[in-house]
């Protein structure tokens, strides 16, 4: 059963977001952490505006699910009481409804920003960490692949991501709103990632002139400055770049403020600013702007949160095209339940596969001399072998019945004796078959006659093998 685990800003303001999120290392941690009998896959969504884990458990048993869900809080927390407390705060959704939550936070549809074109990068990375930590399997890897071709097909099939679309060039926009003009006014972009980027461009755009960048790798700093006809600035003087600023846009990484009240108070008054208006605004989680600024005079301070309100008024042009999006959203959650579904099947046919592909293998790279294309062609040979039995395998789940008479009768009549996959090779006059050893079957019926002649083609097996029936690569056909 997929389930999950959510904070996001629907449920938790900033303040409650940024005490659930979790750094880099203690990811890596949870990963090495959250498997457990049952709980055999897990990956975590973090982006500014929500932290989800998601994990796929393996069993349909409501009990073991939520303990699977107090163990996954625990290992998110490192202890009980603090997973308890999270556990109060987050969303819980198990099955389609998870599924369908994070095929629509691919498509924009969950985002802040409705139709913010960073989420599928930041998706994508979550997926890739999840990957490269050994945490995702093939439930996981189907369901983010499934978001990932939603939030494309949305991004292409509609108007949802149209216009500005992102938390960086909202704070841009809500900039020019407050200043009216932002020729003349200085900006500082603290932060040369995705966000920050954003950020600097749509200053940009709206006629900002003199944009100083600040980052902590002073090279970044200056090929974003670059692009916007403005200058880099050391990290070290980000206090000093604040206090001469109108507008400041933080948007990093950093686990702790970078902006810190008391620094930026003195370079203030160093400065000769103290005083004069300076509006802040801090797009990260956790924040990077120490809340205290906000009571030096002055300034103005603006977090996601209150961000969030002049957002809305530019959700109104990408509403209309909300139901065609959700409609792609349903279309690929119900493709996904439906492979969830067949995954007995596809479990039970499995030693059948492979069998079927071990034959088609030996026979394309024997005579293509290639294995890279024999690989290729076995997998689609089979899975067009395969299309009418799963189909059956299929009828039979959706009718209630037992899969495990449908798979042995398969087995029975394809399976080689030694194990899914075993094969031997036979020589016939000018040709070469690689052959699979069939278990005779327990009745001598008319399919055992057909088996017999087919056999009949063939050359005497060689004496070092014991003598079984055969069947040739075209009884597969």
């Amino acid at each position: 059963m997929l389930i999950s685990i959510a904070i996001d800003f629907r449920h938790a303001d900033v303040a409650t977001r940024e005490r659930f999120h979790l750094s880099e290392e203690r990811l890596t941690q949870l990963y090495r952490t959250a498997r457990t009998e049952v709980i055999t896959e897990s990956a975590l969504i973090s982006t500014c505006n929500r932290t989800e884990l998601y994990a796929w458990v393996d069993s349909d048993d409501p009990a073991v699910i939520e303990r699977s869900v107090q163990v996954l809080a625990r290992r998110w927390m490192r202890t009980r009481s603090e997973g308890d407390q999270l556990l109060t705060t987050a969303t819980r959704r198990v099955g389609k409804d998870a599924a369908e939550h994070v095929v629509r936070i691919a498509s924009g549809l969950e985002s802040q920003v409705l139709g913010d074109g960073q989420i599928l990068g930041q998706l994508k990375a979550a997926y890739k960490r999840a990957s490269r930590g050994q945490a995702a399997g093939p439930v996981l890897h189907r369901l983010f692949e499934t978001a990932l071709r939603a939030g494309k097909r949305v991004q292409t099939e509609t108007s949802l991501t149209a216009g500005r679309n992102s938390v960086g060039a909202e704070a841009a926009i809500t900039a020019a709103q407050r200043f009216g003009n932002l020729e003349n006014a200085r900006c500082v972009v603290i932060g040369a990632g995705k966000t920050g980027a954003r950020s600097a461009k749509q200053l940009h755009k709206l006629g900002a002139r003199d944009i100083v960048v600040v980052n902590r790798t002073l090279q970044n700093a200056q090929s974003l400055a670059g692009m916007v006809g403005g200058r880099a600035a050391a990290f070290e003087t980000l206090h000093v770049e604040a206090a001469m600023a109108d507008v400041v846009i933080v948007a990093t990484g950093s686990e702790v403020p970078v902006l810190e009240a008391a620094a930026l108070t003195r370079a203030r008054e160093a400065c000769a600013a103290s005083g004069y208006a300076l509006l802040m605004m801090d797009l990260s989680v956790p924040r990077n702007i120490d809340p205290a600024v906000a009571d030096e005079a002055g300034v103005t301070l603006i977090d996601l949160d209150t961000l969030h309100q002049p957002v809305l008024s530019a959700e109104v042009m990408r509403k209309d095209a909300v139901p065609h999006a959700e409609i792609i959203c349903a279309e690929e959650t119900n493709a996904f339940m439906d492979w969830i579904a067949t995954m007995p099947a596809r479990d039970a046919i499995k030693p059948l596969r492979e069998a079927l592909e071990d034959v088609a293998r030996r026979e394309v790279a024997f005579h293509s001399k290639d294995e890279g294309i024999a690989e290729k062609a076995a997998s689609r040979i089979v899975a067009k072998l395969l299309a009418g039995p799963m189909a059956a395998l299929r009828r039979a789940l959706q009718r209630g019945e037992p899969l495990d008479q449908h798979a042995m009768m398969l087995l029975e009549m394809f399976a080689p004796t030694e194990g899914a996959g075993a094969s031997q090779s036979r020589r016939t006059t000018g040709t070469h078959r690689a052959v699979p050893a069939v278990a005779p079957a327990p009745r001598a019926t008319a399919p055992l006659a057909r088996s017999a002649r087919a056999d009949s083609r063939l050359s005497p097996a060689p004496t070092s093998h014991p003598a079984v029936p055969l069947v040739t690569t075209q009884q597969f056909t």
